[in-house]
């Protein structure tokens, strides 16, 4: 009994082995017969008891672990099921299979140099094909197919040339240019499709080799729908004659396609050919794919230089024309500057990836590019319509009658600054909003990013970021609206003069308050980009510190400046002596001083070196006369005549504007040798003390003349002296008679 039952359970163990062997398939392989060598396996496990037993062992813990197993997973919660395939980007799905791209480029190319290696081969097999009788006899009847059909199609070519020049004379407007315009394609057609008609039909009469006749019909083929297409594009751009154009083309634009149409149609119908020809005779696939590769590159290559080209004639036309037309607000105007200067990159992009994706055979990259796109531009016209209510509700609300900004040129500027901001502020975030769709549409998790902690962490960092450049951007508006109003401030009906010391001291506080701010601001900002701030702070004191040792010289040049600032000892337009040079002073800043000369030198003092200042010109400048007669002159007389002089030129119009007080009449200052010198003084406006007293002596010149007041010449009295014995020796004097002169008697 019990070795029946062992019998039988040895075999029903040996069946299940078997059954086992058979079912299971090898990968990659097709399902096998048992061999012999593994039926030998099975009888050896029969007859072998210790084999027996290991292998009804191994079935025991099998069977236990799927029990276990079956368990565990009835005892786990009701989970969601689980998706198959992880949902991956369409970009992250082509970037992974760059190495296996990368591989297949590789065997490409071998597979090519391979082929290519294998010409002489091919060429002999030509050789010896051709070589028999019946090839030969193929290859005529082959080339009567094509001969009769390429001469049918002369024939309808002669038959039908004159017709079409006597349509195309009757064109004039746009529909008959149409109509006519195909009718001219279609007898242009005619022969081309002749010759494919013809041969389809001589294939059947006279067949010769398949391989002979599927070359000939694509050439053919090719050749039908490469003229078809030119002739389309001729119609339509029509490069040599304007009249029978139909598309709104000057004659260099239209020149321009055609000549690119021609590249781009010459270059296709070759790809075509080749491509499809070497299809036909069935080269490797590898090497195939490698070629049509090499030969898809060049069309991206012309489109970008094609895209450039226009992008570039755009750009100048659109410098050339107005740039502030009067219904165009300034969102608009700076949308379409962005779309004309940055439009060919998303233009070559979208070409590159276009062809990327035929030359890899992706095809989930058009469904991705479509989806993309249809929802990018979506998002931009969305965009558009909330900016454009955007604008409408800005200037429904904030704009200011026509009467109104005709009677106060500047109130719409002082009311709408801040709400201009406002305006972009709301702008820019529309733009990041579309902007943050449209990243999304293309791949880029935004809405994950946002809704995870870094991301939360990023977008209130930037805020934060955003608020302290606003409170810095405030700040320095501020301090640019009070300087003007400083510089620019008014008492009564008169405008008010500015100061140097404001002029100077204003522009420097508000660079000050720039600087400040802005230092402040980006420790604020790079403390919120997670930048250590304290050694930037801690050196940047340190840097004070030396900069204060080394440069003391600099800061008493900074301190004297602010004195003489605060002072006012000069001002710039001044005439000014500070010791060693002299001249009009062009500028007073905190460490120099900048003076011209009367021959136009400039000198730049530091002020540290100015010791005494000398103003020449400070509120109003006085100019002393000091006019030298003779001894014999009687002296009340020439006051007299001097202060008539001066009275003169108070009530001239010209010199008189410049005299603040009437003249000055001090009387008889010295006794020189040959004179007697009487002095007077002007007050005139600062700087005008020069040309007055050129002036004033001219027009005592003038007067002495006429009145006869002698202006001596410098002389001197000699004395000979006294010898301490004897007379003094005489002095010599000898006159000479000059021709055509008597002496005085």
């Amino acid at each position: 009994m019990h070795s029946t039952i062992g019998n039988r359970g040895i075999f029903g163990i040996s069946l299940i082995f078997l059954a086992l062997l058979i079912a299971i398939p090898t990968y990659g392989q097709e399902k096998e017969k048992v061999s012999g060598k593994e039926l030998q396996d099975v009888m050896d496990l029969m007859e072998d008891p210790q084999k027996r037993e290991g292998f009804l062992r191994d079935l025991e813990n099998i069977i236990q672990a799927r029990e276990a197993a079956t368990e565990e997973r009835e005892k786990r919660p009701v989970e969601q099921p689980a998706r198959e395939e992880r949902e991956v980007l369409v970009i992250e799905n082509l970037f992974s299979r760059f190495d296996s791209i990368s591989k297949n480029v590789m065997d490409a190319a071998a597979s090519m140099v391979s082929l290519l290696g294998r010409g002489p081969a091919a060429y002999e097999r030509a050789k010896s094909f051709l070589s028999q009788p019946e090839n030969r006899s193929k290859m005529w009847r082959l080339a009567v197919d094509v001969g009769v059909g390429i001469l049918i199609a002369l024939i309808l070519k002669l038959l039908l040339k004159g017709y079409p020049p006597r349509l195309t004379s009757r064109m004039k407007a746009l529909s008959s240019k149409i109509t006519l315009g195909f009718l001219k394609v279609l007898l242009i057609l005619i022969p081309y499709g002749a010759i494919l008609a013809s041969l389809f039909i001589f294939f059947r009469i006279l067949p010769s080799f398949a391989l002979g006749h599927s070359l000939a019909l694509l050439f053919f083929m090719v050749l039908f729908f490469y003229r078809m297409t030119l002739e389309v594009f001729r119609v339509l751009l029509s490069p040599d004659e304007e009249r029978f154009r139909i598309l709104p083309f000057s004659n260099e634009n239209a020149n321009y396609f055609w000549i690119w149409i021609l590249r781009f149609t010459n270059y296709t119908a070759f790809y075509v050919w080749v491509t499809k020809a070497l299809f036909v005779v069935q080269i490797p696939s590898p090497a195939l794919s490698f070629l049509r590769a090499l030969l898809l590159i060049v069309f991206p290559l012309m489109l970008s230089v094609f895209i450039m080209q226009i992008s570039r004639e755009i750009r100048a036309r659109y410098a050339d024309s107005p740039k502030n037309p009067e219904n165009a607000d300034e969102g608009s105007k700076n949308t379409r500057r962005w779309i004309v200067r940055y439009w060919p990159i998303p233009a070559i992009a979208y070409s590159w990836a276009i062809f990327i994706f035929l030359i890899i055979h992706y095809e989930k990259g058009f469904h991705y590019l479509f989806k993309a796109t249809l929802g990018t531009v979506i998002t931009l016209v969305a965009l558009l319509i909330a900016l454009r209510i955007l604008g409408w509700v800005f200037k429904r609300f904030f704009s200011i009658s026509e009467k109104v900004k005709t009677r106060f040129p500047g109130l719409e500027e002082k009311t709408n600054r801040y709400i201009l901001l406002l305006r972009k502020v709301f702008r820019w975030i529309l733009i990041i909003i579309a902007l943050g769709i449209i990243a999304q549409k293309w791949g880029i998790p935004v809405s994950t990013l946002v809704a995870s902690k870094t991301g939360s962490l990023i977008i209130l960092r930037a805020i934060a970021i955003l608020i302290t450049l606003g409170v810095v951007f405030a700040i320095i508006g501020t301090s640019d609206y009070l300087k003007e109003y400083f510089l620019k401030s008014k008492r009564g009906k008169k405008k008010k003069e500015i100061t140097q010391k404001r002029k100077t001291l204003l522009p420097m506080i508000n660079t000050t308050v720039k600087i400040a701010a802005g230092f402040i601001g980006g420790i604020v900002i790079l403390d919120r980009l997670g930048v250590n701030t304290t050694p930037i702070l801690a050196g940047a004191g340190i840097v004070g510190l030396a900069v204060g040792f080394g440069s003391q010289t600099l800061v008493k040049d900074l301190i004297n400046g602010l004195f003489i600032l605060f002072e006012e000892s000069v001002r710039v337009g001044d005439y000014a002596d500070l010791g060693k040079n002299e001249g009009v002073v062009e500028a007073v800043g905190l460490r120099t001083i900048r003076l011209r000369d009367v021959s136009g030198n400039v000198h730049v003092v530091p002020n540290s070196s100015v010791d005494t200042v000398t103003n020449m010109s400070k509120e109003f400048s006085r100019t002393v006369i000091d006019i030298g007669v003779a001894y014999k002159e009687d002296v009340d007389a020439v006051m007299d005549i001097l202060r008539e002089i001066g009275e003169e030129m108070q009530n001239d119009p010209q010199y008189g504007k410049n005299i603040l007080e009437p003249i000055e009449i001090f009387g008889l200052h010295k006794f020189d040798d040959s004179a007697i010198v009487v002095r007077a003084r002007l007050t005139t406006k600062p700087l005008k003390q020069w040309g007055l007293k050129r002036e004033f002596n001219r027009r005592v010149k003038r007067v002495f003349d006429e009145r006869g007041i002698e202006i001596p010449f410098p002389h001197r009295t000699l004395y000979m002296g006294e010898p301490k014995q004897g007379p003094a020796p005489p002095l010599q004097v000898q006159m000479k008679e000059t021709k055509g002169q008597e002496l005085p008697a």
